[in-house]
């Protein structure tokens, strides 16, 4: 049995390092990757398996900010005062060093991520990456959000390029920096939402609940401001103010979302996680789907077999 007081460093690691040290990280059956650079960035993909619930306090002394997209299940985290859940497409952006944080696993607990010292980011991104610094700072340095389907693009390939023992160390590369690129303007437009009260944020929060409660069948404007407390112009003018999107295009893109996920778990063809999420003609969930990613669902589905 694992015990969830200690506290493992995990400073000079990766996970894949740490999945050959079951003592400190007793996950199922593991599945990793990583790339190195020779200036600091590193990359991950992890696929671990909890058929129990496993409890881990971990800290990382060195002064790393991670950056992770969580593609299935997730975790739940408690850490000096903070509470949160991490669900499957979301992202996290984090700089604690030397901070512990309690993690609980359980499922299929499968993220992509990467590692750099925060000197690197103005470095590498520019200005964006120096203000994104700056933003996860006046956040507490800890930001959890939903994935774009851009991240989540971007994350899917990465993963798929670190799990490929075959694939060259500067395609590594080149992902690596292309999912950075996309979760510090994805950390940006986040940060950059004006100013909404507490209680417009609960009524917006409860009309995007109730938006996705049924991706294949999403309610009305009218229904969703009614029942959030709004009217039909505030909730529109709000809804992308906070969200970023307006709400028939946040839709889509969950919808686009929860269509990879469904096609990539292995368990349902293109067709029918077109049919899942609403779509009588597939043509139409097709072009969909590539006006999302880039491709095709039977390509993905293909990449799966």
């Amino acid at each position: 049995m694992h015990d969830a007081s200690t506290v493992v460093d995990v400073a000079g690691y990766l996970p894949s390092d740490l999945s050959q040290r079951t003592d400190l990280w007793p996950a199922g059956p593991q599945r990793s990757g990583a790339h190195m650079t020779g200036y600091g960035l590193a990359a991950f993909s992890s696929h671990s398996e909890y058929a129990d619930p496993v409890s881990i306090t971990v800290c990382d002394s060195a002064e790393r900010l991670h950056l992770s997209v969580w593609l299935r299940d997730g975790l739940a985290v408690e850490s000096d005062g903070w509470k949160f859940r991490v669900a499957g497409r979301d992202t996290v952006a984090g700089y604690l060093p030397g901070t512990p944080w309690k993690s609980d696993f359980r499922g299929q607990a499968h993220h992509v991520g990467l590692l750099l010292p925060p000197g690197q980011l103005p470095v590498l991104g520019g200005e964006q990456g120096e203000i994104f610094f700056s933003d996860l700072r006046r956040d507490g340095f800890l930001r959890v959000q939903p994935g774009t389907a851009e991240v989540l693009r971007a994350a899917h390939e990465l993963d798929a390029t670190l799990l490929n023992p075959s694939a060259s160390p500067l395609l590594r590369e080149a992902k690596s920096l292309e999912l950075l690129a996309h979760l510090i303007a994805a950390g940006r437009a986040e940060s950059a939402a004006p100013l909404i009260t507490r209680v417009q944020r609960e009524r917006l929060h409860r009309a995007r609940e109730l938006l996705l409660a049924d991706l294949a069948d999403p309610p009305s404007i009218e229904h969703l401001a009614r029942e959030s407390g709004m009217n039909s112009f505030a909730l529109k003018k709000d809804f992308k103010r906070l969200f970023g999107l307006p709400v028939h295009a946040l839709h889509q893109q969950e919808r686009m979302r929860a269509a990879w996920q469904l096609i990539e778990s292995g368990r349902h063809s293109a067709s029918e996680a077109g049919s899942r999420l609403g779509y009588t003609n597939m043509s139409h969930f097709g072009a969909a789907f590539r006006k999302a990613f880039g491709i095709l669902p039977g390509e993905l589905k293909r990449r799966q077999g």
